[in-house]
C-alpha cells in the first residue's frame, strides 16, 4: 500500500472525522526574547504563562474572519502600525520571507499581563514577542 505525504493524511482525517481545520493555529516557530519582550519580563511569570495558554486555546475555537473582525473584544487584536510603536522598524531579527505579512497584537486579559505579538499568515498566528508589561505602546 502507497504511503500519502503527512500533510495529505492530516487533511484526510481533519475531513473525515468531521474536525474543522480552519480554525486559528498558534506556532511559537518565531518567537525570540529582547532586552524589552520575553516571559522573563513578567513579574509573575508562573501566572503570565498560565493566562497565556488559556488565551490561545479560546483563541483556537476561532476562525480567521473571526479573529480579524473582532469578535471577541476582551482579546482587542489589531494589525500594527509600527510607526505608532516603540519599534518603528517592527520584527527586526527576522528573515526576509516574512517581510510583508500583517503583525498583530492580541491581549491576554485586561491590562493585566499584557500583550503577545506576531505574524498571521492565513490561519496561523506566529508568536514574535510576548510583552506581559505592554511595552510596545508605551
Amino acid at each position: 500500500m502507497k504511503r500519502r505525504p503527512p500533510s495529505q493524511v492530516a487533511v484526510r482525517e481533519h475531513l473525515l472525522r468531521g474536525i474543522p481545520d480552519n480554525l486559528m493555529k498558534f506556532s511559537f516557530r518565531l518567537m525570540n526574547s529582547t532586552h524589552k519582550f520575553g516571559e522573563e519580563h513578567a513579574s509573575e511569570a508562573p501566572a503570565y504563562l498560565r493566562h497565556l495558554l488559556h488565551r490561545l486555546r479560546a483563541l483556537s475555537s476561532l476562525q480567521v474572519r473571526e479573529f480579524r473582525a473582532g469578535k471577541e473584544k476582551s482579546m482587542r487584536a489589531h494589525r500594527h502600525h509600527w510607526h505608532e510603536t516603540t519599534e518603528s522598524q517592527g520584527f527586526p531579527r527576522l528573515s526576509g520571507e516574512w517581510d510583508g505579512h500583517e503583525a498583530w497584537q492580541l491581549q491576554l486579559s485586561a491590562n493585566k499581563h499584557g500583550r503577545v505579538h506576531g505574524i498571521l499568515v492565513d490561519e496561523v498566528f506566529y508568536i514574535v514577542w510576548l510583552d506581559p508589561e505592554h511595552r510596545l505602546y508605551q
